[in-house]
């Protein structure tokens, strides 16, 4: 998608993958660590201008595509399966799976107090959850030796796309987990912070349009986001027409 990977997963697969990363992350002499990305099309015009973000992108493990511009922009170009996973909505599906398995999780970021009022409300709605830390420091080495010494399976990294990743990239090593994904606002919505919209305008694939109308100093990061639709529709009737067919 304009030069960025991304997987056709549905929820249910997300899901299973990112488990399995996990599991495999946690036995001796496992390889690399794992950075997952809830990608959207401003992280995508991102990854244009952005050379260290691309790379990170181009190596993560799992890239699912939060955003309705990524969902349809799939569906152009012949993916007619294709379906938001929201990284909110993720984490929410993976919780049940990371109780039952004894996954150890680590909160990093966000204002203060967040992260700590966020781990207090998933330890009580998803029993078992090991949130064995919530830690609201800067993206920084001495950040990454502690979450170290809390010895996680997965990094939940809140700073805003692009640091988030960028922290993972670089220090889930030394941290020595398995698994790290940057969650962006998703830790002031469990902390009960914000408030998500309502399914029916999820469904509607307005989501965006709801968190923008609730905070609007989202629009200057939003205003890639013109850009992305006149380049994707470029990039796919491009497509269409070296295979010969009708661009819709």
């Amino acid at each position: 998608m304009l030069g960025c990977p991304v997987d056709v997963v549905d929820m249910q697969a997300a899901v299973r993958v990112l488990v399995g990363l996990v599991e495999d992350g946690r036995q001796p002499g496992a390889g690399r660590p794992a950075v997952v990305i809830t990608l959207n099309p401003e992280m995508v015009m991102r990854a244009r201008h952005d050379a260290r973000f691309r790379d990170i992108v181009e190596s993560a493990a799992l890239l699912v595509p939060d955003g309705i511009g990524l969902v349809r922009a799939l569906r152009r170009r012949g993916h007619p399966e294709a379906t938001r996973v929201g990284g909110t909505d993720l984490l929410l599906a993976y919780f049940p799976e990371a109780a039952r398995l004894g996954h150890r999780v680590a909160l990093a970021g966000a204002a203060r107090g967040v992260a700590k009022l966020a781990a207090e409300r998933l330890s009580r709605s998803h029993p078992g959850l090991q949130v064995v830390t919530a830690d609201p420091g800067d993206p920084d080495v001495a950040l990454a030796g502690r979450l170290r010494q809390a010895g996680p399976d997965v990094v939940l990294a809140a700073f805003g796309a692009g640091r988030q990743e960028r922290f993972l990239s670089e220090n889930l090593a030394g941290i020595g987990a398995p698994v790290g994904i940057g969650v962006g606002g998703s830790l002031d919505y469990f902390a009960g912070r914000v408030r998500r919209a309502p399914q029916l305008v999820r469904r509607a694939g307005l989501e965006w349009a709801w968190r923008l109308a609730r905070q609007p100093w989202r629009l200057r990061r939003q205003a890639v986001l013109p850009g992305y639709w006149w380049l994707e529709r470029r990039e796919a009737a491009r497509m269409r027409q070296q295979l010969g067919a009708p661009v819709g």
